[in-house]
């Protein structure tokens, strides 16, 4: 009873709020015992879309903006590339670039809005098209894994090792990319704090064999195969109701499942949001691709 009142609360919070914009629905498994929903505003004449997965009690999250915490939300919130323009620019400061300041607000915005403290807020930001979200989900009893991904690539694109990295925290005239690979990964299983962090480099890998599968080049280095984007990140979750979890690297089950679903997730979230398609695939998986001209919009 406590439980499903506290749930009740939360989500009667949440859903006050979507009477100033349109909101649609995620469907998750019932075993991750969590809710989500994708909430449409506009600010500007620009659209805002932000994907909300709400908790009924504290999780345990890894985040690679917001670090490890107890957590009761986790979000992805997305802005068209104008409206990131826009604030990178008028909301810029001495110390910090004008995203960080316009992300800052918006998770905010959310701590209000919801009734939940800012430090329980995991949250990641991107220019890619809500509407171009994938939601995987992979299974093997008692193990369920989904993965929430958005993805954008065409202007952002970089392997990690050649190309020249020009950011220094803190300095003035910091150029803002965009092209992000978000990632919100949910379990049913208690995972340590040892098996979050090794799902990022699990996932990791899955994005980068996304990548390669669909012949990403780098934006920065012509012809040499792209490994991610420079402002990729991801949040893990860790559920309560599975069984306990110390690994999570491919040799494990849950591993191979979380590294299946990024994977397929990083495939469809790229190809609905640039375009890019997978056209030749060889005995031994190595494929290459091409990005339809003017598939959407570039983020």
């Amino acid at each position: 009873m406590k439980r499903t009142m506290s749930v009740f609360f939360t989500l009667i919070l949440l859903l006050v709020t979507l009477s100033a914009g349109a909101s649609e629905e995620i469907q998750l498994p019932a075993e991750l015992d969590a809710k989500a929903f994708i909430k449409v505003a506009e600010r500007d004449g620009f659209w805002e879309k932000t994907l909300v997965v709400t908790f009924p009690e504290d999780r345990r999250m890894l985040s690679t903006n917001d670090g490890l915490i107890q957590g009761r939300i986790a979000v992805n919130h997305s802005a068209h590339p104008g409206l990131f323009k826009k604030v990178c620019k008028e909301m810029k400061t001495r110390d910090e670039v004008g995203g960080k300041v316009y992300m800052r607000g918006i998770k905010k915005r959310i701590a209000m809005e919801s009734g939940v403290p800012e430090e329980k807020i995991a949250q990641l930001g991107t220019a890619a098209d809500m509407k171009n979200l994938a939601v995987v989900t992979k299974r093997y009893p008692p193990f369920v894994v989904t993965a929430l991904v958005t993805a954008g690539a065409r202007t952002n694109a970089l392997r990690t090792g050649v190309d020249e990295g020009k950011h220094i925290e803190g300095k003035t005239g910091d150029k803002e990319p965009h092209g992000t690979v978000n990632v919100i990964l949910l379990t049913n299983a208690e995972l340590t704090d040892g098996a979050m962090a090794r799902a990022i480099i699990t996932l990791t890998e899955a994005k980068t064999a996304a990548f390669e599968d669909l012949g990403v080049q780098s934006s920065y280095t012509e012809s040499v195969q792209a490994t991610g984007t420079g402002t990729d990140n991801a949040i893990v979750v860790s559920g309560v109701n599975g069984p306990k979890v110390t690994y999570t690297g491919g040799h494990s089950k849950i591993g191979e499942l979380i590294g299946k679903a990024v994977h397929e997730g990083v495939m469809e979230a790229l190809q609905k949001q640039n375009g890019f398609k997978q056209i030749k695939e060889s005995r031994q998986n190595f494929t290459r691709a091409t990005a339809i001209p003017g598939a959407a919009i570039k983020a």
